[in-house]
């Protein structure tokens, strides 16, 4: 039985339509067979979107391609201020030291410049572009996942930034903010809190001050490598005696609206979005203070005189950075009238601020004290901030 014509031609054309939009959905979907199309492959996965939920299931994308923050410097030397007043702010997470990340960029290091791991992996078919986008891909999932979600994501790993260009290659869109204190001030800490730190001697102000400036010397660079525009430094001090001042030109920077919230990071300790603390962070103890002056000075007398005597010699960056290294105790300017006030309020209330620590930080005064006497009878050269300096 012959069809009219009519009905053949709907029919063709129907089937026609049913054809090509198979064939859609096979092209642009994950319906199709991806051995069949192996030419788009790479599309497909660079239209991959990454994202993280939150509690109030708000989603919220990351990528490379995102502007990420990354907070740098030698440790001591105030990066965790930085991320706490940061953190403060509705717009960032910062969280925790993530300790992961800047060992797996030095790794990355020791196996480039070793000759014959980098033919090693020449020859297993490990291409810079394969590396680079595994090593962005850990440290990205990392950042992203171990806090809380937020539209700006930030990580404070101060020694990330000795291979901070690098880091930059991994995300384009990066900026740093790097860190800068006076290194008397930098090493004292070390060195009375105990800060372990491989490749420093604790007993040593002499030593320890001539790897500070290696240190600094190596970040220094690596900041004017990356360039102002993906780098600013902040000097600690200023950001002590200044706070919204300095916080005003680092949003700035950031292209981050203002909050007022970064003022008050004491405020926010442990909340919801708010700033976490690390029961293991040697500096925990200290940021849940509002900003104040206590820590600027005390240094001074503190160092042997020998040292004192050839400190322009030992730690020449002190001059490159702008500080006099025979100004004993130094100058660093006048402190805005509300910062005073806060300091004399932390020193008249010394026992409260204590007991809130431990009330946060899940401490009693007999166990950090137990805690500083284990850290005095263990080897100088245990590895207590992420990575060789």
């Amino acid at each position: 039985m012959r069809l009219p014509y009519k009905i053949k031609k709907t029919t063709l054309w129907v089937m026609l339509g049913i054809v090509c939009v198979t064939m859609v959905l096979f092209k642009f979907t994950e319906l199709r067979p991806t051995c069949l199309f192996k030419e788009d492959s790479e599309a497909l996965m660079l239209r991959e979107e990454k994202y993280v939920t939150a509690n109030d299931q708000k989603v919220f994308p990351y990528s490379r391609e995102m502007p990420l923050i990354f907070i740098g410097g030698v440790p001591r030397s105030g990066t965790t201020l930085m991320r706490a007043m940061l953190d403060a702010h509705p717009e960032v997470r910062c969280g925790q030291e993530t300790r992961v990340i800047p060992r797996i960029l030095q790794l990355r290091s020791h196996w480039i410049k070793s000759e014959k791991e980098s033919l090693r992996l020449e020859e297993a078919g490990i291409s810079k572009e394969v590396m680079n986008s595994a090593i962005a891909q850990f440290c990205l999932e990392i950042i992203a996942k171990h806090g809380d979600p937020a539209p700006r994501l930030c990580n404070k790993d101060p020694l990330t930034l000795k291979m901070g260009s690098y880091v930059i290659e991994l995300f384009p869109n990066a900026k740093f903010l790097f860190m800068v204190r006076d290194g008397r001030a930098t090493v004292h800490s070390i060195i009375s809190r105990k800060v372990t730190i491989t490749g420093f001697d604790l007993t040593n102000y002499r030593q320890c001050m001539t790897k500070w400036n290696h240190a600094i010397e190596v970040m220094h660079g690596q900041c004017k490598e990356i360039g102002k525009e993906r780098c600013m430094m902040v000097y600690y001090e200023q950001l002590v005696l200044h706070p919204e001042e300095w916080m005003r030109k680092i949003l700035d920077f950031l292209e981050v609206p203002w909050d007022d919230a970064v003022l008050h990071h004491e405020d926010f300790i442990n909340k919801p979005n708010g700033v976490p603390l690390s029961k293991v962070e040697r500096s925990s103890d200290q940021v849940i203070k509002p900003v104040n002056l206590e820590a600027l000075t005390k240094w001074v007398d503190q160092i042997p005189e020998d040292v004192v005597k050839d400190m322009a010699d030992i730690a020449p960056m002190l001059s490159v950075l702008g500080y006099d290294p025979y100004a004993n105790p130094p100058e660093y300017g006048k402190p805005d009238a509300w910062v005073e006030d806060n300091t004399y309020k932390v020193k008249a209330n010394k026992d409260m601020w204590q007991n809130k620590a431990d009330e946060i930080l899940g401490k009693n005064r007999k166990s950090i004290s137990e805690e500083k006497e284990t850290n005095n009878n263990h080897n100088n050269v245990k590895e207590d901030d992420n990575t060789t300096i």
